[in-house]
């Protein structure tokens, strides 16, 4: 028997993602104020209608329910997955008047790639673009990095009601301060952290480049927090390779690094248990992965002769492999990719982009601490089935603290794994559909629905609109590992009775 929310429930929901929708509105103060300091009158016209809408509909959706009730966990599942879209959808208008988009479709694409992270983009003419646009396109990432409903329960009141049912609903799966209201302002106190410092290092290494001072400060602003929140979108079209620079590369590579973390590790670390970085699972297979498909990736690029060996490999090939678990920042061109990483090279990368960060951290993919759950439970079957019918095998592994492996905490990581490998699978398909290659669709597919970023050269303004739809899908899926849009779609099947129909 399935729970079908009800009227009173479906009130409670608007209002709550009214409440989001007004978040992002109130977002847009930001670049308005930019577009003013920097004379980009018709860009803040374009803000200020944004703001207008956001506020009158997410006002709208907020009256829906003037005082509502306790949040149970379904309606924190429900308003994740529909806030998450709602707001991409509010935060688009901006940018489909910009006219960098060439509807408001590919608009709403940055806007989800910009909320879930992800970094791709059917951005036209990114170099030219406002300053403006451009502040809002990484503030998304900003805000998404952490999370929405994080950053609502930093500063709303209003949301404290099954705070904790709302945090879990947006993937996360730790709480780090025994309040919950305290866990979300942790998160953006250790962001503010690395933001500052990040900043702050590549305005310095930007202005030994040559940038002027508002110049540098907007840059380095940009990349330091499309790092850090593993977001890979830059304020050009050549991403990194733009500035031609090993040490913006390097000090994009710590924070990429930093923002794969999980937070609560950052928490432990903070308080002086830095030895938790080597004991923890989590971090050992997260370094192993990357280890082996660094290896993996300079054999490609050796085997094809177009980088110099030792620096060469680090910056083009290393580089992206760390990337390819995180951000999303790019030091080649999507078609190098392709031809100079070889078959082997390729194949890491996609692997590390499925494998994506940890848990609770800015980072995607199906996370390091599954995939060693999952090879601990496969060992531990081999132990079973080699010793004595009357013995009791158990299996330890250390996340935070010592932990005995259980069927329960096995079976929840195998089912996001499975639905992340689904996920994968669906998008490479519809590639394929459009005519893409196998290795293109598969590389695009699960650079989205990991919420990657890397991209071999499939997404762009002229890709057809389906597969930008199901792009969009698999960057919002992936985003909240599933649970929440299979329950808001869920939700949509019993409001229409569909399940009725299917039975008929």
């Amino acid at each position: 028997m399935w729970l079908k929310l009800g009227r009173g429930d479906l009130m409670l929901v608007a209002h709550y993602v009214g409440m989001l929708v007004v978040g992002i509105g109130l977002a847009m103060t930001i670049p308005v104020i930019t577009g003013l300091l920097y004379r980009e009158w018709a860009v803040v016209l374009d803000f200020v209608l944004g703001m207008g809408v956001a506020l009158a509909v997410g006002t709208l959706l907020m009256n829906a329910d003037i005082r509502p009730e306790h949040v149970r966990h379904t309606h924190a599942l429900a308003i994740t997955a529909f806030g998450w879209i709602a707001a991409a959808m509010a935060a688009a208008v901006p940018l489909a008047l910009s006219g960098n988009y060439g509807s408001y479709l590919d608009a709403t694409f940055d806007t989800i790639s910009g909320l879930t992270v992800s970094g791709l983009t059917v951005v036209q003419d990114l170099d030219h673009m406002a300053v403006s646009d451009n502040m809002w396109r990484h503030l998304l990432q900003l805000i998404g990095g952490q999370g929405i409903v994080v950053a609502a329960l930093s500063f709303a009141v209003g949301l404290r009601g099954g705070a904790f049912s709302l945090y879990l609903a947006e993937g996360r799966d730790e709480r780090i301060m025994p309040n919950v209201l305290h866990t979300a302002r942790f998160i953006w106190f250790v962001t503010a952290v690395y933001v500052a410092a990040g900043t702050a290092t590549i305005f310095a290494e930007l202005t030994y480049l040559g940038f002027s001072l508002d110049r540098g400060i907007l840059h380095a602003f940009w990349l330091t927090a499309a790092a850090f929140d593993t977001g890979g979108f830059a304020p050009q079209r050549m991403n990194l390779m733009y500035y031609h620079s090993l040490m913006v590369e390097m000090t994009a590579l710590v924070l990429m690094i930093a923002g794969s973390i999980n937070f609560a590790l950052h928490a432990h670390v903070w308080r002086g248990a830095r030895g938790e970085l080597w004991k923890n699972l989590e971090t050992r297979v997260l370094a192993g992965v990357v280890a082996a498909g660094s290896v993996l990736v300079a054999v490609g690029l050796t085997a094809s002769g177009r980088f110099e060996p030792g620096l060469g490999l680090l910056r083009k090939g290393v580089f992206q492999m760390i990337s390819g678990h995180s951000a999303g920042h790019q030091t080649v061109y999507g078609t190098q990719l392709l031809q100079d990483f070889g078959s082997v090279g390729l194949i890491a990368i996609i692997i590390g982009m499925a494998v994506g960060g940890s848990l609770s951290s800015t980072g995607g993919g199906i996370k390091a601490l599954r995939v060693g759950v999952i090879t601990k439970s496969i060992l531990l079957q081999v132990k079973q089935a080699l010793a004595p019918p009357s013995s009791t095998l158990r299996i330890r592994y250390h996340h935070l603290s010592e932990r005995i492996l259980t069927p329960e905490v096995t079976g929840a990581a195998a089912t996001v794994f499975i639905l992340y490998l689904g996920t994968y699978l669906l998008g490479t398909v519809a590639g394929a559909i459009y005519g893409y290659s196998l290795p293109e669709a598969l590389f695009e597919s699960v650079s989205a629905t990991a919420n990657s970023g890397l991209s071999i050269g499939v997404t762009s303004p002229s890709m057809p609109s389906g597969l930008k739809l199901v792009y969009m899908f698999q960057m919002w899926a992936g985003r909240l590992e599933f649970i929440a849009v299979l329950v808001l779609i869920a939700q949509i099947v019993l409001a229409f009775d569909l399940k009725g129909v299917l039975k008929r």
